[in-house]
Parts: C-alpha cells; sequence; structure tokens
C-alpha cells in the first residue's frame, strides 16, 4: 500500500516498471463521459464532473487493485487514504491474500433503519482458485505518505484545476487531510516499512517520519508539527485564518499567507488579478 504523490515518484520508477499502478483519478481521465464533458471547457462545470464520475472510477480502482493481488503482482496504489476502514480492510486482506482470493464487497452501505455496513472485500468460496494460492508467498506491504499546510494543499489543488481542469472541492481535500493525518500512526502499525515525507518547503520533499520492520515509528520532532496541525484542520474553514482556530494569529499560516502573498510589494499584482475576476465575474454586456 502506497500513497506516492510527484515529489517522490522517482523513489518507485525503478519498482514501478513491471507494476499495476492503481490510481482512481487515472480512470477519470479515461472515462468518456468525463471526457466528453471536460472537453467543453466549461471551469463552471469541473467539480460536477468529477464528482459525476467519481464512485465509477473508484469501483473501477478497487477491481484492477483486487484483481492484481489475486494474480500476485506487485502493485502501487495511489490515493488519499483518507477513509480508515477501507484502508485497514484493504491491508488486512492483502497480508491474507497469498491464502485466499478475494473479490470486491458491497462497500460503504447504509440500510433504511440507518445502520451502515461496510465490507469493501470479500473472500471467494473457490476451492481450485484458492488451491492456488498455496504455493505463494506474502505480500511486503509498504506506505509512504506525504502531507504539507493545509493552505499549501488548496493552493496547489487550485493551481492543478487551472491546469490540468480537474478540481475538487476544498472541504473534500481538507477532510481528506485531516483524516490522513488522524491515522498515519495507526496505519505505521498495520504495514512493514513506512515513510511520511513534508512538502512545505520548496525542492525535494523532506522526510520527517518513518518505520522500519517491527519499529515504532521515527520522527522529527520539529517537522513532525505538521502532521499534528493537519490532524487539528477545521474542514469547514471559508479562509486560511479558519483552518487552525487554536493556532497563534502572529506565527501560524495566515500569517505566513500574509508576509508572502499581501505583502506590499505585490500591489501591482493584486491589482492586475482583482481586475482579472471582477471581469469574469461581471455580466456580459
Amino acid at each position: 500500500m502506497i500513497r506516492c504523490y510527484p515529489h517522490i515518484r522517482a523513489f518507485w520508477s525503478a519498482a514501478a516498471a513491471n507494476t499495476v499502478v492503481v490510481e482512481a483519478d487515472a480512470f477519470k481521465e479515461t472515462d468518456v463521459i468525463y471526457r466528453a464533458i471536460s472537453s467543453r471547457g466549461h471551469h463552471d462545470d469541473m467539480l460536477q464532473t468529477a464528482e459525476l464520475v467519481h464512485q465509477s472510477s473508484t469501483d473501477a480502482a478497487s477491481s484492477l487493485l483486487v484483481t492484481a493481488l489475486n494474480e500476485g503482482r506487485d502493485v502501487i496504489m495511489d490515493g488519499t487514504l483518507s477513509w480508515e476502514p477501507f484502508v485497514q480492510q484493504t491491508i488486512a486482506m492483502a497480508r491474507n491474500v497469498h491464502h485466499q482470493q478475494y473479490r470486491m464487497g458491497v462497500g460503504y452501505k447504509v440500510a433504511d433503519d440507518g445502520t451502515i455496513t461496510e465490507n469493501y472485500w470479500e473472500p471467494v468460496e473457490d476451492d481450485e482458485e484458492n488451491n492456488k494460492c498455496s504455493t505463494r508467498k506474502p505480500y511486503r506491504i509498504e506506505m509512504v505518505g506525504v502531507v504539507c499546510d493545509a493552505y499549501l494543499a488548496v493552493v496547489r489543488g487550485i493551481r492543478r484545476a487551472i491546469i490540468m481542469g480537474r478540481a475538487v472541492r476544498v472541504k473534500s481535500q481538507l477532510k481528506s487531510h485531516q483524516r490522513f493525518a488522524n491515522a498515519f500512526p495507526r496505519y505505521c502499525q498495520l504495514v512493514d516499512n513506512a515513510r511520511l515525507y513534508s512538502t512545505n518547503s520548496m525542492g525535494s520533499a523532506k522526510l520527517i517520519g518513518w518505520k522500519d520492520g517491527s519499529s515504532n515509528l521515527l520522527v522529527d520532532p520539529q517537522e513532525i508539527i505538521c502532521l499534528e496541525k493537519l490532524s487539528k484542520v477545521n474542514e469547514d474553514a471559508n479562509s486560511i485564518y479558519e483552518l487552525y482556530p487554536q493556532e497563534d494569529s502572529s506565527s501560524g499560516s495566515g500569517f505566513i499567507w500574509d508576509g508572502m502573498v499581501m505583502s506590499p510589494t505585490r500591489e501591482s499584482i493584486q491589482q492586475e488579478l482583482k481586475a482579472a475576476i471582477e471581469r469574469i465575474e461581471s455580466p456580459a454586456s
């Protein structure tokens, strides 16, 4: 199980040569409905278009994942890993797939009485197929996580939407980062090796946490604060100043933002941006 971002893809380039890469976003890019709507170039449709094919792309990724694991292939799974029950069940399935074949389960279901059932994988009762697993070796599971300050994640998401035409709602972004940050220490207990990187600064990603074998998670005490902050981020924030309600306003993200973006030296750029936004938002005459 690997959470892999472009900043560290080179780290896995050698391993990926003969590996099945599972990424839900890649299925979105090949979906005929998604491509047809995206080709119109209407920026107002980006969020709705991505959400329209979210479930189908997620199902396609899950199908590819379980098929590859059943076949004993090396797998790189690229995702947010924000929903802990899914991650826990997926790791448990990967741990046992050399003994037992699996298929997709019913997923997340809510009954009429409000009862929630989460069953993402279920064993295949096929003796002939399961006998093929008897000589297979167990998987080694490694996790790579990448985190950054929430305001940077939102800014990068906006930049990706402009460049790639694929957008995610800000609340969804914040919620994913918060959930991953909360769950990462527990994930480390389930995998063989783990690495956590920070991309807060320019340049290469910085290793801030690592776990090898049966050892405990080791961290950079100064840099790991980023993960701890993310676990407390306000997912309902409407501005950078609301991201961390308990944060010292004289040294937090809002202070950094003011220093970088609202600097007096950028006044002319801010005026140009304001004028451009007003032109876009004003009704055509």
